[in-house]
């Protein structure tokens, strides 16, 4: 049974994501595996459950039937282990976290041993991906996300916002100059990070620190080099390719040991809001609970550094950093 539920949740991501690759990358597994798991199933039902084109992965009628069922399946049994854990009120069991890699590596990993022993009975599954944009899976049980996703009846709650400061080398500032104004932007060669949606790089857009109320200056993303992640960007950067941004707690280490220095100082980007989700339809199990203030905790320090901005003169103003929303569910 437990190898019939496994072959079937896998079933489900694939069905949701329409592609081997976009599931096999939300499970945490390769497509290799991915594969054999839904052949496996389809040679155990002696039925073909997708046809498979070069762009896409659909389902054929047996599987939409089989879809609808799975799908109840895999929510009653979630939902009959959440209760049980509520009824115990014990932080156990298995959790499955997904968050942006930067994040995971940077923040909660070294963090975790902490709520590993305050909670003995507690597991951890943590998935680490550079999609921060990307609509939850089915297969974790908390996302971290600076979106909601459109209309997807995900619960929600807010952690807090942060925002991306413009960071160059030393040598590139020796060689190139800083820029005094977002306007100079073009002038510079740029490091771009990119939009897993979209498929493009993010456009650099700031605001002014002084003048908070104003619209934000975007300028258009143009960078010799784009990436889809933070850390090959980060160490571009750091060789003295050109200008960075990223948040503040990923590059203050690096000002403080000389490899980055802050340009534009007085300018930052907007607030990007920080939402943990979960999924809507069954019982919020204690360990998610538990696993959603230990995030706080982590995340407290971070947010609030984003939430000083430094006036031109170096400066910070202070501001109390908002706290975290009541639970909502989005659409």
């Amino acid at each position: 049974m437990a190898d019939s539920l496994g072959l079937m949740r896998t079933f489900c991501e694939v069905a949701a994501a329409g592609s081997f690759s976009v599931a096999a990358r939300r499970l945490g597994l390769s497509r290799a595996a991915v594969s054999l798991q839904i052949a496996q199933l389809e040679s155990r039902l002696d039925t073909r459950l997708f046809t498979r084109t070069t762009r896409r992965v659909a389902l054929t009628p047996e599987g939409s039937r089989y879809a609808a069922r799975a799908e109840a399946i895999v929510a009653e049994v979630d939902t009959l282990e959440n209760e049980y854990a509520q009824r115990s009120g014990e932080v156990a069991g298995l959790l499955s976290v997904e968050v942006p890699e930067f994040i995971g590596t940077r923040l909660l990993a070294g963090r975790l041993p902490e709520l590993l022993a305050r909670y003995p009975a507690l597991t951890i599954d943590l998935i680490l991906n550079e999609h921060v944009d990307e609509a939850p899976s089915t297969r974790a049980d908390v996302f971290l996300r600076f979106t909601l996703p459109p209309r997807s009846g995900m619960r929600y709650r807010a952690l807090g916002s942060m925002r991306l400061i413009t960071a160059a080398s030393p040598h590139y500032v020796a060689q190139h100059g800083a820029p005094r104004h977002p306007r100079e932007i073009p002038a510079h060669t740029t490091i771009d990070y990119v939009n897993s949606v979209a498929g493009k790089p993010f456009d650099w857009a700031f605001e002014d620190a002084l003048h908070p109320g104003r619209a934000p200056l975007v300028m258009p993303a143009q960078g010799r080099l784009c990436s889809n992640n933070s850390d090959a960007c980060l160490l571009a950067a750091i060789g003295g390719l050109g200008l960075y941004q990223d948040y503040r707690f990923v590059l203050e280490p690096h000002f403080a040991n000389g490899s980055l220095v802050q340009v534009l100082p007085g300018w930052h980007s907007p607030a990007y809001e920080l939402y943990a989700l979960w999924h809507p339809g069954k019982p919020v199990a204690p360990r998610l609970t538990a696993f959603i203030e230990f995030l706080s905790e982590v995340l407290a320090g971070p947010i609030a550094a984003a939430a000083l901005p430094r006036t031109a003169g170096g400066r910070r103003r202070v501001h109390r950093p908002r706290g975290p929303s009541r639970e909502m569910t989005d659409g």
